[in-house]
């Protein structure tokens, strides 16, 4: 899987709308990638635009990101972009990742790291813990099995550290805070 994929996969199931900016290893420019309702209407990387900057897809690797909502496209494509995107990236969906995580700055957390957390939560505060971590979850649009976005860990792992008893939620947060 492309380690584009978690980072695409989560705007697109939540069918944002706004410019996802993300900083490339090894490039000068920052990856744009707008999104309408879900849908990829323009991608940029320097002076590249759109169908050219297709081909420059596979393989990158993301190094940070962010995502400003609400932000429209200044040079849409003809049409959405969204198939051909995925073609090249895929999607976070059902795919299992094989390979161990990058030695880099991480982008994304391991499915296993996100098991231990919730595990860990349950433990904590008992049975209803279950149904708190799925809330959260379904609020991100993360089924579990799959990485997650490191901005998204951080923010299940204070969402559930509010959840529990005063006396745990420092060491909490303080074992599973990532970056």
């Amino acid at each position: 899987m492309n380690l584009l994929s978690p980072l695409i996969g989560k705007y697109l199931r939540s069918k944002d709308t706004g410019l996802l900016a993300i900083k490339i290893e090894g490039e000068n420019y920052l990856l744009k990638i707008c999104f309408d309702s879900g849908e990829i209407v323009s991608l940029s990387l320097g002076a590249c635009k759109n169908e050219e900057c297709l081909r420059r897809l596979d393989g990158v690797v993301p190094v940070e990101h962010s995502f400003l909502p609400g932000m429209k496209p200044t040079t849409p494509a003809k049409a959405p972009l969204t198939e051909k995107v995925i073609a090249i990236v895929g999607t976070a969906g059902s795919e299992t990742v094989a390979e161990p995580a990058p030695s880099r700055p991480a982008v994304a957390v391991q499915p296993q790291t996100v098991k231990a957390l919730e595990e860990e939560f349950i433990e904590l505060i008992g049975p209803i813990g279950k149904m708190i971590s799925d809330t959260v979850f379904a609020g991100l649009s993360y089924s579990r099995g799959n990485l997650m976005p490191l901005e998204d860990y951080s923010r299940v792992v204070d969402s559930l550290a509010k959840e529990l008893p005063d006396q745990h939620q420092a060491p909490f947060v303080a074992k599973h805070r990532k970056g």
